[in-house]
């Protein structure tokens, strides 16, 4: 609830202000709804509910104005003006900043006790400024936990496996930081080459091998992501298939009820898995007809950074403090997609529960913003969508049109809020700002690396 202190002299800018005339002058002092409750649960239509503010607001589509809670009111603020109900406090805060003597302030929030002041996770990753992106770790990897955006089938990729397993040395590039060639006064035509290149890159006609350049710029048009080790998908398994042992993800294929014929599976196909839908990287895949089964799982094995020749693959440990870049629009994205919700949205500022938080990057991902930090290129982005602003909920307190950064919400003659569509990116912002949940939003992403 929000409080008048003793510094309140009766000025009544408060009572102008507030959307919902929850505020009255008493004895020259303001006094206002308690937001007590006692009105939703007298309620006879369900017209009354509690918001995410803990604040209360009527859905007048509902609403017969019957007087229910009018009766009920500790403090007298409940009226009906004009046919509406009037008087319930939504927690909007539109009271606090007209009032030239500070007295209207929230109620004191408690601080939420967290063992932490930080969040770290450990696993192997990419220093994205070293690697080339030259497919080699996803080559050898035993459990197909790397991926690349795009790799041309076909091509050369500079991943070097032709050169380890050439008996001659015959392959390599004719000066620094060039195209590789096979050198033929060398080349035994063991085709030992051909046969490891993983990208199927050297063919051979006429007892001549050659390698197939790439005609797009493989460093700069091709992005890899891998399992960060977040252990969302060990958390997300009914069945302990998926666990961590000793800090490392491991799989136990016989206690997966999606692929050992169980008659009671965890999900009605596999494409409905919980460990693969809870992966934020989308790199896990349960795979039937794999020796493996479930592909995508980092198991710390470090082959890749036995195997990469460029150092840009190391064990490593990442840390968020929580910091948030300045230019976050507090749309509340962030906390709509945590998983562990870890992330509320606080005094205008987003807070971190460090004790809930995995780092799986889901929030940076899908951050319209890029305000969060991430380590991986993978990015969610809003591609289309729809707004609509219900006006039998609206209570017209402005949070909205204040909130929104791209000036998508006007006002009519009639005083009526809308939202333009041409505008709005879809984002949020308005939606996470309304304390009358008056705003419903349907987004349609699109995955880029």
């Amino acid at each position: 609830m929000f409080l008048t202190t003793k510094d309140c002299n009766g000025s009544g800018e408060c009572v102008e202000a507030c959307p919902t005339d929850a505020i009255k002058l008493v004895d020259g002092k303001a006094v206002s709804c308690i937001t007590c409750g006692k009105c939703q649960r007298v309620c006879p239509n369900k017209a009354i509910f509690k918001n995410d503010l803990g604040g209360y607001v009527v859905d007048r589509t509902k609403c017969n104005t019957c007087g229910m809670c009018i009766n009920v009111c500790p403090v007298s603020v409940i009226t009906i003006k004009d046919g509406k109900l009037m008087g319930l406090c939504s927690n909007c805060g539109v009271c606090v900043a007209p009032c030239p003597q500070n007295a209207r302030k929230p109620q004191p929030k408690r601080p939420v006790k967290m063992e932490n002041d930080v969040v770290n996770r450990v696993n192997i990753g990419t220093n994205f400024e070293d690697c080339i992106e030259c497919g080699r770790c996803a080559y050898v990897c035993p459990t197909n936990s790397i991926k690349f955006s795009y790799i041309e089938p076909g091509v050369c990729t500079k991943c070097d496996i032709c050169i380890d397993v050439c008996p001659r040395n015959a392959i390599g590039p004719i000066e620094e930081g060039g195209e590789y060639h096979i050198d033929m006064q060398k080349c035994a035509i063991c085709y030992k080459c051909l046969i490891e290149c993983p990208n199927e890159a050297i063919v051979a006609e006429d007892l001549v091998l050659t390698i197939n350049q790439p005609d797009y710029d493989v460093e700069n048009d091709t992005r890899m992501i891998s399992c960060i080790e977040c252990k969302l998908c060990a958390d997300a398994c009914p069945t302990d298939a998926l666990d961590v042992i000793n800090k490392r993800l491991r799989y136990q294929v016989d206690k997966c009820t999606l692929v050992n014929g169980s008659d009671h599976p965890c999900a009605k196909d596999i494409e409905h898995a919980p460990c693969t839908t809870a992966c934020p990287q989308g790199v896990l895949e349960l795979i039937p007809e794999s020796k493996i089964t479930l592909e995508g799982l980092c198991v710390e094995c470090s082959i890749c950074v036995k195997e990469c020749k460029y150092d840009a693959r190391k064990f490593g440990r990442t840390t968020w403090d929580g910091e948030i870049k300045p230019n976050c629009i507090k749309c509340g994205l962030c906390i709509e997609v945590c998983p562990k919700d870890a992330l509320w949205l606080e005094d205008g500022q987003i807070k971190v529960n460090f004790d809930k938080c995995v780092l799986c990057e889901k929030c940076a991902m899908y951050c319209p913003v890029n305000a969060i930090p991430k380590t991986t290129p993978l990015k969610i982005k809003i591609a289309s969508g729809y707004s609509m602003l219900n006006n039998d909920l609206c209570i017209e307190c402005g949070r909205c049109k204040e909130a929104c950064p791209f000036k998508a919400i006007s006002i009519d003659d009639d005083g009526n809020y809308h939202i333009n569509n041409q505008r709005c990116i879809y984002c949020g912002a308005c939606k996470t700002a309304c304390p009358a949940r008056a705003i419903k939003i349907q987004r349609n992403y699109e995955a880029t690396i």
